[in-house]
């Protein structure tokens, strides 16, 4: 069964976009908190205002990170 990804919430997708990279290839021991820093000095696109850009701060990265590195479905 194919999975419509357009049925998915708008902020689960942005956070998934934002730390799916450090999912997907996650950083050496102790790498972590700059791989985190980085992420944190980008403006995002707005989920759901495109036009808006968003600042995300390091703790809510982390946290994001953690809750998704543990869920079965990290989206």
């Amino acid at each position: 069964m194919a999975t419509n990804f357009s049925a998915f919430d708008p902020w689960a997708t942005f956070r998934f976009s934002v730390i799916g990279p450090l999912l997907a290839s996650p950083p050496k021991d102790g790498e972590l908190r700059l791989a985190l820093d980085v992420l944190a000095e980008k403006p995002w696109r707005h989920p759901l205002q495109p036009d808006t850009p968003l600042i995300v701060g390091r703790s809510t990265l982390e946290r994001w990170y953690y809750l998704a590195k543990n869920a079965p479905n990290p989206i």
